[in-house]
């Protein structure tokens, strides 16, 4: 299996490598990457495994592109924050004032922010009806789509006047898992002078000044590196089965659930009604199977700024190491200002547990997430992942950035996946250990 690692590590960084090969040699990766950056420059860059689908088995190489599904709203926050830096947009603004129809749907919707967009709190995660051909590819219908959504009253308290990061009790927060990408993608259409959708945006502005292999909405002459992905039917199966305990007592990290993720995969496959499902099981392209849907041109072809980027573990890494290094990377500026990416990772004071997650995921006002490891250093890092373990994250205080990718999905929400949890605390590790001899 180790013939198949390509890449290059830094001095101190080879524990990242052996965890990274375990998976490998475990099974629980068929082919996956990961990158990480210090100081905004690589010191692990590596690729394993093979391709799924295709005609032949292909080497997981540094080609390679991958589906990432959440892990876009990295990029999506991204491309928000530069508009904010252009100051052709603020967190404070509220939607309405750069797009009127915004609120056709209800009053209290002219009073959703940007912050509240980007934080989960619009109280917009679900759709009245299931986005077809239409709402998918043509912007204007979408727009029109959007504009007559109503928010689920329970998900939604305005902001105060004063300062937002104090409110308490904190405000209801509800994973806008698609949606929040389609509301942003048309907001940045009515800010941005060129009018260019979102991922246009990030492609001219971010991406290709900095050589990132990164797309929302993919060319197609970039399909053909693509790795397909494929699920491990255990969790589905055994929750289906009603045997959730079993899983606990596995021994496998993989499949050890919490609660909140047992009783959201519960939601997700038997709740038509619940908040998980409605909000997850929105697309219905037009002669798209539900089973297809990850591995199609139509999902490939269309925007969705939350959940449909093509890329690579180093182009998001470096990325990350974009926020890290305060919006300057490689010599290339991006961000006017270090202050524009500061506050786009200020949190507020405290959380409601989130209405579709089950659990309190602390959002910044800017809509990454922050985390704190349970290590004795309470190690603050900031990103995000995807479903079936994609991950990105940069750690402030190490000035460290991390990705990992793979095309072997596990059932773990994204931010509890052992795959990508061992890759950023070895690297943590490594990083201090290796912090008095730089």
């Amino acid at each position: 299996m180790t013939d198949t690692i390509r890449g290059s590590v830094a001095s101190g960084y080879e524990p990242v490598r052996d965890t990274f090969i375990s998976f490998l040699a475990r099974q629980w990766d068929t082919g996956s990457a990961v990158s990480v950056y210090r100081r905004g420059a690589p010191v692990v860059r590596l690729t394993g495994g093979t391709c799924i689908g295709g005609d032949e088995d292909r080497s997981y190489d540094d080609r390679t592109i991958q589906l990432v599904a959440s892990t876009t709203k990295f990029v999506e926050s991204l491309a928000i924050a530069l508009l904010v830096d252009r100051e052709l947009l603020s967190y404070d603004d509220r939607i309405g004032d750069h797009w009127p129809s915004f609120a056709e749907g209800g009053t209290t919707k002219a009073l959703v922010t940007v912050r509240q967009l980007m934080m989960h709190r619009a109280g917009l995660p679900v759709f009245d009806q299931k986005l077809g051909d239409a709402e998918l590819f043509d912007f204007d219908a979408r727009a029109r789509f959007l504009e007559r959504q109503v928010q689920v009253a329970s998900l939604f308290v305005p902001e105060p006047s004063a300062d937002w990061r104090s409110q308490n009790p904190p405000p209801p927060q509800a994973y806008h898992a698609v949606s929040r990408g389609l509301y942003s993608s048309e907001l940045v259409r009515r800010v941005d002078p060129a009018r260019r959708r979102l991922g246009v945006f990030f492609r001219e502005e971010i991406a290709e000044p900095l050589g990132v292999d990164f797309w929302i909405g993919l060319p197609d002459e970039q399909t053909a590196r693509i790795s397909g992905s494929r699920p491990d039917p255990t969790v589905i199966m055994r929750i289906l089965a009603g045997d959730a305990a079993s899983l606990r007592t596995s021994g496998d990290a993989r499949y050890q659930l919490h609660d909140h993720e047992v009783a959201f995969l519960r939601q997700l496959l038997t709740e038509p009604d619940s908040i998980a499902s409605r909000a997850l099981n929105c697309l219905a392209p037009s002669g798209v199977a539900p089973q297809e849907l990850a591995n199609h041109a139509k999902l490939r072809a269309c925007e969705l700024a939350s959940s449909n980027g093509f890329g690579s573990a180093d182009a998001l890494a470096r990325l990350a190491a974009l926020v890290a290094e305060g919006g300057t990377l490689g010599g290339v500026r991006i961000f006017s200002s270090d202050d524009t990416l500061r506050g786009a990772v200020e949190t507020a004071d405290a959380y409601a547990v989130d209405g579709m997650m089950g659990t309190t995921v602390a959002f910044t006002q800017g809509g990454f997430a922050r985390f704190v490891a349970d290590d004795p250093e309470r190690t603050v890092s900031i990103g995000w992942g995807g479903a079936g373990g994609q991950l990105v994250r940069f750690v402030p205080e190490l000035d460290l950035a991390i990705a990992y990718v793979t095309n072997t999905l596990g059932s773990r929400m994204a931010m509890h996946d052992p795959r990508g949890l061992e890759l950023l605390a070895t690297a943590v590790a490594c990083a201090r250990s290796s912090a008095g001899h730089h």
